[in-house]
């Protein structure tokens, strides 16, 4: 009897992990792309995405513009073997000032598509406007007129400079400023639900307007030198909701931070 269940045990155990699907089974990469332009200083970069999916706008030194696609699949239907032909499709059209990057496609039924898109362009004077259905945003190392929004997804800056507006219906935001100051007329970013972390060098010069209408504003930045003595940075709170009004440094331009439902955190770059 001992040796029958023991034996029913191991068959058991052996349907129950042939069931499992390997773990890379999940996400498979479909189609790759790339395309590399001349591109001049003072023009502008348009991405609009109906696709989920990450895109990175890196600033390099090049005067030109890359474009690195991937088509990720994130479930296959039941024969597996279905082509990419109603899949997304990245177009781009360009000159040498404007270059517009649209990602187009249709998720079938029993699969998920995904598309990732890496565009580098001219770290200086290159204005960049990025549009996605869902999917997270990172700009990093780009001066110019910046202006992101995401319906759902993360938010990412980092060493940008100029004029940045960001906005995410759903998700969180990280900021990582650079430098002494903000150069250029303000920063501004608002998730709707999600929390905010900000990271500032401990000697940075702006003007801090924070605003988390139900959650908290913590700080962990040194404290400002008034007068010759030491003020913490102080927090308001009214209500469900916290702001933090003050100056750094010598001040300067405005960061401008909005959760409407999520904590934000000032802390100093390592």
């Amino acid at each position: 009897m001992r040796t029958s269940l023991m034996v029913v045990c191991c068959l058991m155990c052996s349907y129950i992990f042939a069931q499992q699907p390997p773990e890379d089974a999940a996400a498979v990469p479909a189609e790759r792309g790339e395309k590399e332009f001349q591109f001049y200083p003072g023009g502008k970069v348009t991405v609009v995405s109906g696709m989920p999916g990450a895109i990175s706008i890196v600033g390099w030194e090049k005067g030109r513009v890359r474009v690195e696609s991937e088509t990720v699949v994130r479930g296959l239907g039941p024969d597996g073997g279905e082509d990419l032909d109603e899949g997304p499709r990245v177009r781009v059209r360009h000159t040498p000032t404007s270059a517009t990057i649209e990602v187009a496609g249709d998720s079938r039924a029993g699969r998920i598509l995904e598309c990732n898109l890496v565009v580098r362009v001219p770290r200086d004077k290159t204005d960049i406007a990025v549009t996605a259905a869902r999917g997270d945003i990172r700009v990093e190392g780009v001066h110019g007129w910046i202006e992101v929004a995401t319906g759902e997804g993360d938010l990412a800056a980092w060493s940008t400079s100029g004029y940045f507006s960001g906005r995410t219906e759903r998700g969180d935001i990280r900021v990582a400023m650079s430098g002494s100051c903000w150069q250029g007329l303000e920063f501004g970013a608002v998730t709707r639900m999600g929390s905010i972390d900000v990271a500032l060098p401990a000697d940075y010069s702006a003007v801090l307007q924070f605003e988390a209408r139900n959650g908290k504003v913590a700080v962990d930045y040194p404290p400002q030198t008034i007068d010759g003595e030491e003020v913490p940075l102080k927090v308001g709170t009214r209500k469900k909701a916290q702001a933090l009004h003050a100056g750094v440094g010598s001040g300067g331009a405005p960061i401008k931070l909005v959760s409407r439902s999520g904590d934000i955190r000032l802390s100093t770059t390592e």
